[in-house]
């Protein structure tokens, strides 16, 4: 079969009364339009037998969920309800034709090619198989062109009634029962314990920060106005290193920002005149290193004000403008001057931060900073959000504990490319430090607090979940390792773990089976 390698992740049967099963299939076939009456239930209930069964595997793209009842020899059976989902998104099938195929002793066979579902998620057969004891059960779904094959198992046929079993296995009291139909309307998803080495953590509180090279206070470096040439820039525009935020005219008493610009154009003449005599042979070649040094100086101290050498502002440049530009590439954070604005030279223009990169500032406490030089990375969360950022490597440690805070600082370097973090939030995390604990992990969504307790709902059926109660080890931030309740390829339910303990609050009979479909 094409499509897929099947994986068996998890396969749970359980023996059915042939009179529970009998109530819930009637309750099934009521719902799908049939027209056998409720009465049917109740006497089959009269003469309860055990033999059915329930099925839930797992292969790398579906769940199976399939109840069946009692097989007797040549009589048809009730029917199959045949369950359905997409582990991806958690959603029923809903197109697709399903195969039923069943071997039995000495080579027979029965093959039921079932249409599309009749419900979404919900297939049903009623097989007549016409051997007594044991066959094997396998569907295939076919859907887009693609075949998935999905195992059943055994199941027993039985040569008469008066033959079927009437010992019957008792679900355990504890099962909390959350039907498919629940299931698909929800957001509903699950995962599977595995074991993990995580690293021991210490909790830490912090904030974002840009390092130095992250974030430039642009300053204006003359006195003047500023002149409004084209559209603003404003807090949200990107800027390239070296861009003009603003253009100041310079109005300062001895007009040093021109007076200066002219000098180094004079100093520009001057050498290349002393070039020219001196190629001509009419000075000494002191003069012409003489003039550069001039040119040199009034370069410099030009430059040191923030001016650009004349001839490489542009040809549309103004030259008794002088251009405010970013001294990095980043985003404007924030802009300090308006059009028409009088600055004196040191006034905060704009500031401009890379908000791609940057830090996460860990206060680690003074009683636990012995740990601090053992830091590997760190995950934490920041205000306002549940979302997990990871670090993406240690800056720095700190060597001096803050007297006031009592804390030593530790800077993690943070990649943010979607910009969803901003400098000045505040955060709170984990810093992964000394060696790995092994363990069995789950992911952090699994875990509820309940009564202050660590709790995970296991599904250990189609429709049936256990809680259980677990002790907290080291954490990821995505991973925390569990002791004491959760076995490694259990699954855990990650994504409607308060909807399972709602469910389990609810005063109906919990059982894996017996639902309307």
């Amino acid at each position: 079969m094409g499509g897929e390698t099947e994986v068996a992740r998890l396969v749970t049967v359980r023996i059915l009364t042939a009179g529970v099963y009998a109530a819930g299939t009637a309750a099934a076939l009521a719902s799908l339009g049939c027209d056998r009456p409720p009465a049917d239930a109740a006497a089959e209930a009269d003469h309860s037998h055990a033999g059915g069964g329930v099925v839930t595997h797992w292969t790398d793209a579906l769940e199976l969920f399939v109840e069946y009842p009692p097989h007797v020899r040549d009589v048809p059976s009730d029917p199959w309800a045949i369950h359905l989902t997409w582990l991806d998104g958690w959603q029923p099938v809903r197109e697709g034709s399903l195969t039923l195929l069943l071997r039995g002793p000495g080579g027979a066979r029965e093959e039921i090619g079932i249409g599309n579902p009749g419900r979404p998620g919900v297939y049903t057969a009623t097989p007549t198989l016409t051997a007594n004891g044991t066959w094997r059960a396998d569907f295939t779904l076919s859907v887009g062109g693609v075949e998935h094959a999905i195992p059943v198992g055994q199941l027993q046929v039985f040569e008469s009634e008066d033959a079927l079993p009437h010992d019957v296995e008792q679900p355990p009291p504890d099962l909390i029962a959350l039907l498919k139909e629940q299931q698909w309307s929800m957001p509903f998803q699950v995962a599977l314990a595995e074991e993990r080495r995580i690293p021991q953590t210490i909790p830490v509180a912090g904030e974002i920060v840009a390092p130095g090279s992250g974030l430039a206070h642009v300053s204006t470096l003359v006195a003047g106005v500023i002149v409004a040439r084209g559209p603003p820039l404003n807090p949200g525009d990107a800027v390239q290193a070296g861009e003009t935020l603003a253009l100041i005219a310079p109005t300062s008493l001895d007009d040093s920002y021109a007076r200066m610009r002219a000098d180094v154009e004079a100093a520009q003449r001057e050498s290349a005149r002393a070039e020219r005599l001196f190629a001509a042979g009419v000075i000494a070649e002191s003069r012409v290193e003489h003039a550069r040094h001039d040119l040199e100086v009034a370069r410099a101290a030009f430059e040191a004000i923030g001016g650009v050498r004349p001839g490489d502002d542009g040809d549309d440049a103004d030259p008794n403008l002088y251009q405010l530009r970013s001294p990095i590439g980043g985003v404007i954070s924030g802009r300090h001057v308006a059009p028409g604005q009088y600055v004196d030279a040191g006034t905060l223009a704009f500031t401009v931060v890379n908000p791609e990169a940057l830090w996460f500032v860990a206060r680690v406490p003074a009683r636990l900073s012995a740990s601090a030089g053992q830091v590997q990375g760190a995950w934490f969360t920041v205000e306002g959000t549940t979302r997990v950022h990871s670090t993406a490597g240690v800056v720095s440690v700190g060597s001096v504990i803050d007297p006031e805070s009592r804390t030593l600082p530790v800077r993690l370097a943070v990649r943010n490319p979607s910009r969803v973090l901003k400098v000045g939030m505040l955060a709170t995390g984990h810093l992964l430090v000394g060696e790995p604990v092994a363990g069995v992990a789950v992911p952090v969504e699994a875990i509820l607090e309940e009564d202050g307790l660590a709790v995970v709902y296991v599904k250990v059926g189609g429709e049936a979940f256990q809680r259980r109660v677990v002790e907290l080890g080291p954490s990821d931030g995505s991973w925390t390792i569990v002791a004491g309740g959760v076995g490694p390829g259990e699954q855990v339910v990650t994504t409607g773990a308060y909807q399972v303990k709602l469910a389990s609050l609810g005063d109906a009979e919990i059982s894996d089976h017996g639902h309307p479909h």
